[in-house]
Parts: C-alpha cells; structure tokens; sequence
C-alpha cells in the first residue's frame, strides 16, 4: 500500500522533469494520467472478484508483476525520447499502451491488500487493520517526493528509477508472504435484494468524501495565487508541500487515534464532524494563515472517515474482495470528479473557491445521516448481504 501511493506521488512531482526533458505537453501527460485512471476504475472490481474465487495472493502477484512491467516500459519509453530515439506521435500511443498497461494491473493492488489483511485479522479488529492500510498509503505519498529528491539533484532522469523500484519491492515481499488459510476465501451467502439505504449512503459518502479530497487539491495552486498573491513557483512549492505535510498528518492520525478506537461508528462520526468543521473553517478564513487550521482540521476528518466507512461495510462471510474493488472504483471516480468539478467551478466563480467543496460536504452530512440514524444498527449487524 506505501509503495503504490509513493508511486502515484513520485509521478505527479516528476511532471516538469519530464516536460523538460521529454518533449511531452501537460495536456498529453493529463491524458495519459486520465487514461490509467479509467482503466484503474474498471479493473479494480474485477481483481476484487477473481481474488473472492482464486485467492489474494496470486492475484496480487499477478497485479504487481503486470504493474512492474508497465512501469519499466514505461520509463524505457521516456528515457528513449530523451535520446530522441523515437518521435513524439509513436512515443505517445505506447506511452498511452503502458498506462493501460499499468492501471489494469495496479487496480489489483488496494482491494487485495484490503481483503487479505481484514481476512487475516479478528472481526473487532478491522477498523484498526483498515486505518493501518490507509495509513500506510498516506506515508507513501508523504514519503514519495523525500525518496525523489536525492535523484532530483543528480540531474536528469534518474528520479523515475523509483517507479521500477517501488514496485519491484512490493513484489519480492508478497513472494515471500504465505498463501491465506482455505477459509478465508470461503463464498458468503448471495442475496439478490437490492442494497439499503443505509449501505448506498456509506458508498456515496466514499465517492462524496474522495471528491471532496479532488476538489481541494486541485484548488490549492490557483488559490494560492490568486488569493494569497504567490508566484506560479511559489505557489506550486507551497502546493507540494502542504500535500505531504497533509498526507503525514493523516498517517499520524490513523497510527496514533483511529487503531486505538474500537468501535467504526465513532471513527465515521468523527470523521464527518471534522469535514463538516474543517470546511466551514476553511471557507470562512480563506485568504489568512488562520485557513491553515481549517486543512488541517479537514484532513484529520478524513482521516477518520475512511477506515470508519471501509470498517461499516466490511462484515464477517462477505465477499471482501468485491466489496474493496467496488471502493477502490468509487474512490477512483471521486477524485476523478472532484479535480473536473473544482478546476470548472473555480473558472466559473473565481470569488467562490470553496462552493463546490461546500457543496460536497453537505451531501456528505446528509448522507452520514440516513446510514447512522435509521439503519445504524443494521449496518453494524448484518453479515449475510452479498456486496
């Protein structure tokens, strides 16, 4: 999990490297982003039910192996380009190859890694499990530009060598993990009903609260400069470092607070109370340092909110790995929206940064309300309903 959102990270503040030294628009590096991404969405629920029939273990083998390939093509490719061994148009189709490549792969990763490590631990111990997984990915992605750095002042390309490294780690270590015990993988018992309201309410809150997350950081820069009155640079430094500083926080966060609590429901409501709070502190004090407080009152919200709902929905005899696919697409789909949404929002009504964000989290709120309130116990209890 560390080593994929290192991954992601890692691509992101290479961007101006690899514009500088390979010749590629930000337009045609957005595609090929926005290329993995889909395939990371489509793929993501189908790993999680192959994983349900054939086992977690060879499927993740399988996914890092496929992403680890993609990713050395992929930096073959880029490198090659540098040395003007091949055209712009030709490098671009295989560069659009290897993304496909990629995303199909990698999307086995997170629900496998989910699956796997709920199926290994006792059942009042998934909110801990859970917030550890998501802690793990925000240290990766904290992490991920302090491991680019010492590449990034040799010079050069060098940098990239992390996207073939990351990856090759993350394999030999699941070589050496031993297979699931058989009753791991045994099937849950299958309803055809469709899910209650309380159960959509908790999927929405998923693509809502990663939405939210999409929105923001896509704000940050512009912000930054037109609010703040920063340089691009200026804003852009800034912009890259209260992301990391965002993602530690949330590691610290889920290590130190949500693994001691016991009970999901109070990691939700959390969660929620901290969205809700950060927001409205971050709309209100925009322009000032005090906004600082209101991001960082937000980020412990989420935090919060994601091992809490990852923990509701995940119950005993169920098939997990569906469960965590279907997440990772709806996780996917939310930053997905939330960066279309914010940068359409923010060059609509540039005096209002914040109206989407606001927008968000209200629906967010509504919706912690019809999962908690009326089904809240149900959504505690039922370990029969087939996700």
């Amino acid at each position: 999990m560390a080593s994929q959102g290192a991954s992601q990270v890692i691509l992101i503040t290479l961007i101006p490297l690899i514009i500088e030294h390979c010749g590629l628009g930000l337009a045609s590096i957005g595609a090929l982003v926005a290329l993995g991404t889909l395939c990371l969405m489509i793929a993501g629920p189908l790993w999680g039910a192959l994983s349900d029939r054939i086992g977690r273990k060879p499927v993740l083998l399988a996914g890092l192996a496929g992403s680890l390939i993609a990713q050395c093509l992929f930096v073959a490719l880029l490198v090659s380009m540098t040395l003007g061994f091949l055209e712009e148009r030709a490098a671009f189709l295989a560069l659009a190859a290897s993304r496909i490549v990629y995303g199909l792969n990698a999307a086995a990763i997170y629900p496998c890694c989910q699956a796997w490590a709920v199926a290994l631990g006792e059942q009042q111990k998934r909110l801990s499990i859970l917030s550890g997984l998501s802690a793990a990915a925000n240290l990766g992605r904290g992490l991920g530009p302090l491991l680019a750095l010492p590449a990034l002042i040799v010079g050069g390309l060098w940098p990239l060598a992390w996207l073939i490294l990351l990856p090759l780690g993350a394999l030999l270590l699941t070589m050496g993990l031993p297979k699931p015990e058989p009753d791991m993988l045994q099937p849950d018992i299958v309803q055809h009903s469709l899910p209650p309201p309380c159960v959509l309410a908790l999927f929405a809150i998923a693509l809502l609260g990663t939405a939210s997350v999409g929105q923001l950081q896509i704000l940050m820069g512009p912000a930054l400069q037109d609010v703040y009155g920063l340089s691009a640079l200026s804003a852009s430094s800034t912009t890259a470092l209260l992301l990391a500083v965002a993602a530690i926080c949330g590691f610290l966060v889920q290590v130190g607070l949500v693994r001691r609590l016991k009970a999901p429901q109070l990691s939700f409501m959390l969660g929620v109370t901290s969205l809700c709070t950060g927001t409205l502190l971050l709309s209100t004090t925009l322009g000032s340092i005090l906004a600082a407080i209101g991001l960082l009152v937000f980020v412990v919200g989420i935090a919060f909110l994601v091992p809490g709902y990852n923990a509701l929905l995940s119950q005993p005899r169920q098939r997990g790995g569906r469960l965590f696919g279907l997440l990772s697409l709806l996780h996917t789909a939310g930053y997905t929206i939330g960066f279309s949404i914010g940068g359409w929002l923010y060059a609509q009504q540039p005096q209002q940064p914040l109206m989407g964000l606001l927008a968000s989290v209200c629906l967010i709120a509504i919706c912690a309300v019809i999962a908690l309130v009326p089904k809240g116990k149900k959504v505690l209890k039922r370990t029969q309903y087939d996700y």
